[in-house]
């Protein structure tokens, strides 16, 4: 029984979460597993004009029209080029399935949820906050 146990991602009642690691400019920063539908090499983005700064624009996968967030640009404000490895990580958020644009993938951590600090206001501003925590995963910090 035990040996079953341990190939079952996240038991109910473990209190723990899986994070997957990912970098932009060389930190590290991580989301939730269950929040991730899929991981793919980035695709040709049609620009849409008028659409927000951070919004690359969208693509088009297996008939799913899906819109593409430059989160490089969105947590730094700063345009970073764009290569051929990067990784559009597919997520359902609110409702809504949406593509970041990452450049690369690090692995997956599991943590305790009490192991993850909210940010203080210094840090953080208010419900406008991209990050919704820190953790230490492994031997780095990561923003969740």
């Amino acid at each position: 029984m035990e040996k079953e146990q341990e190939g079952i991602l996240l038991e109910s009642g473990t209190n723990e979460i899986e994070i997957m690691k990912f970098t932009i400019s060389g930190e590290f920063y991580g989301i939730n597993v269950a929040k991730v539908k899929e991981i793919m090499m980035s695709e040709h983005v049609k620009i849409m004009p008028h659409a927000h700064p951070a919004v690359e624009g969208i693509f088009k996968p297996r008939d799913t029209l899906i819109t593409v967030i430059d989160l490089g640009f969105y947590l730094t404000g700063e345009r970073l080029e764009h290569q051929y490895r990067d990784l559009f990580i597919i997520t359902n958020f609110n409702k809504m399935t949406v593509a970041f644009r990452v450049q690369s993938i690090e692995g997956i951590s599991r943590i305790s949820w009490k192991d993850i600090q909210k940010p203080d206001k210094t840090l953080s501003n208010g419900d406008e906050s991209v990050a919704t925590g820190i953790a230490q995963c492994d031997d780095v910090l990561v923003t969740i």
